[in-house]
């Protein structure tokens, strides 16, 4: 639990206002939610709090520049403060969104509810992809003609990096073996690229907020890795919990590529080992898992 004092100065410094009350919400990868009650308006605000101050600015940034463009639901940014003498945290206050994530919803007997949800997660995140772009690339960064020009550079650094390891017996030999083989077929498997579009960069079903009481999409969280991407590029976060439909509804309103499932797979495991690089785990059993799909995708594609 952090330090509550902490959280005290950071709501007295930047909302001039006092702490009531501090409730844990989640917690993932980088960094831990809480429910923040205080004494002025908006009285109830969402915090986050992470022991990494690179991804906590990029955040920040991240949402400022989406909010400014489009709304798809993103919490509005209050304030930020990074470590320092005066306050011991990284932490970031931003507007409540009063859902949880969909993943903690049981939609067995909800099919019509779950029918909406999904429909309005649709609508949201091609409201999104209506933002585009004359180049690809990240977001202030170099930006390129082709889209292959930026992807080529990234799967090559993270195979670069996972090579070394699996030589060591530090990581699975086969995910290797199928990177390998996908950046070796990249011009194949990237040969029908969309427009560069404006990426939220993790919008996966956690992320996802639903109102418990009514199951209606409320909104999205945790934007990352803000680039101009192939409009096919992100939709690999919604491939998992299938039982919300996302990917396959995507694919039912959108003229995919003809190898969008084998593109999917392929951008979620090189995404996989992006985060294992940053922050030094994940998970190998899934990793695994998704070099086995790409795999029968290579079969189905004769590559």
């Amino acid at each position: 639990m952090i330090e509550e004092t902490e959280v005290k100065k950071a709501i007295s410094k930047y909302l001039n206002c006092n702490l009531l009350e501090l409730n844990l919400l989640g917690s993932g990868a980088n960094g831990e939610v809480y429910g923040c009650v205080i004494d002025k308006q908006p009285y109830k605000i969402a915090l986050k709090i992470t022991s990494y101050p690179e991804m906590l600015l990029k955040e920040v940034n991240t949402i400022n520049f989406i909010n400014d463009r489009v709304d798809i639901k993103l919490p509005k940014i209050y304030f930020y403060h990074l470590i320092d003498n005066e306050i011991s945290l990284n932490i970031m206050g931003m507007s409540y969104l009063d859902g949880v994530g969909a993943d903690k919803i049981n939609w067995l007997f909800k099919s019509k509810k779950r029918k909406l949800f999904t429909n309005d997660v649709i609508d949201n995140f091609l409201n999104l992809q209506q933002i585009t772009n004359d180049k690809y690339g990240v977001v202030g960064g170099e930006q390129f003609d082709i889209w292959i020009d930026w992807y080529r550079p990234f799967a090559k650094a993270r195979l670069e990096y996972i090579i070394p390891l699996a030589e060591s017996g530090k990581f699975p030999k086969s995910v290797v073996e199928v990177l390998k083989k996908a950046y070796d077929n990249l011009d194949i498997i990237l040969s029908d690229c969309g427009k560069p579009t404006l990426t939220h960069g993790d919008y996966w079903v956690p992320n996802l907020l639903v109102d418990k009481k009514t199951l209606k999409f409320v909104g999205c969280v945790d934007p990352f890795n803000l680039m101009w991407a192939e409009s096919e590029y992100e939709i690999f976060t919604m491939i998992l919990y299938p039982h919300l439909k996302l990917y396959k509804e995507y694919k039912k309103r959108v003229n995919v590529s003809k190898m969008v499932d084998l593109k999917a797979r392929m951008y979620s495991l090189f995404s996989e080992v992006y985060w294992f690089e940053l922050l030094g785990k994940g998970s190998f059993g899934f990793m695994t898992w998704v070099a086995k799909k790409i795999k029968k995708q290579f079969k189905k594609h004769n590559l």
